[in-house]
């Protein structure tokens, strides 16, 4: 007892995350998604150790920590609680952290009904925040050639500048025939970061069709970050193609 009277700032500011964690863990769902959506202070710790530092770190608040948590789901039967609470008036305002769960679920246990039944809550509306909720989780999916990605494509292709590099993180690991012509094509933008998104998903979707146009490319820019991103877009897709 008298040794915890003695610890540092920083000892109790790391004792408090490891209780919150402990707490978040064994949580009923609706408190862990309320918690994702929590951007006070962890604790009165955390604050004293802001007016010492003058700083505060995304993982001095629940909601960081929450969102790991949620990104880890993967009870099945889950499911059928979380569509519920998409329905429920009196929680519509966590409606985003409950999709951004059932992104994960989605992903966590593959589950392709989820991911139509996401898209067509996606298909509702055109709050950017939203959409990125549960589109930033779907990277991970792999989408076979049979699964319908019209959304993601559309939002590519139509989309706000959000919507196309959300819809860019998203596309990763996909099997649809007519992604990397879209690609291409899409790649004669002026802006580097939406370039450096494509070649990241040509990583896991390219083929020996990109390696011209990102070759091309790499004589032409100056930019380090995007030879970067080119050079290991070539070294994915070559290594794909040659196995």
């Amino acid at each position: 007892m008298l040794f915890g009277l003695f610890k540092s700032l920083d000892e109790k500011v790391k004792e408090d995350k490891e209780n919150l964690i402990t707490r978040l863990k064994s949580s009923e769902l609706k408190t862990l998604i309320v918690e994702m959506g929590n951007n006070k202070p962890i604790s009165n710790n955390v604050i004293k150790r802001q007016k010492r530092d003058q700083s505060l770190e995304s993982e001095d608040f629940p909601s960081w920590y929450a969102y790991r948590i949620s990104d880890e789901l993967s009870d099945v039967n889950l499911k059928s609680e979380l569509i519920e609470l998409l329905k429920d008036k009196d929680f519509f305002q966590y409606k985003k952290y409950v999709l951004r769960c059932l992104s994960s679920l989605c992903v966590n246990c593959k589950d392709y009904e989820l991911f139509g039944f996401l898209i067509s809550e996606l298909e509702k509306t055109d709050e950017e925040e939203v959409i990125t909720a549960v589109l930033s989780r779907l990277n991970e999916l792999r989408k076979p050639a049979s699964l319908n990605i019209d959304y993601l494509k559309h939002l590519l292709l139509k989309g706000t500048y959000q919507n196309r590099i959300d819809a860019l993180n998203a596309l990763k690991n996909s099997e649809d025939k007519e992604l990397e012509e879209i690609l291409i094509l899409k790649f004669k933008t002026s802006d580097q970061h939406t370039k450096c998104m494509i070649c990241a998903t040509l990583r896991s979707t390219g083929t020996i069709q990109s390696i011209e146009t990102l070759k091309a490319e790499l004589k032409r820019t100056r930019s380090n970050d995007l030879k970067y991103f080119i050079q290991s877009a070539i070294e994915e897709i070559n290594e794909r193609e040659n196995k």
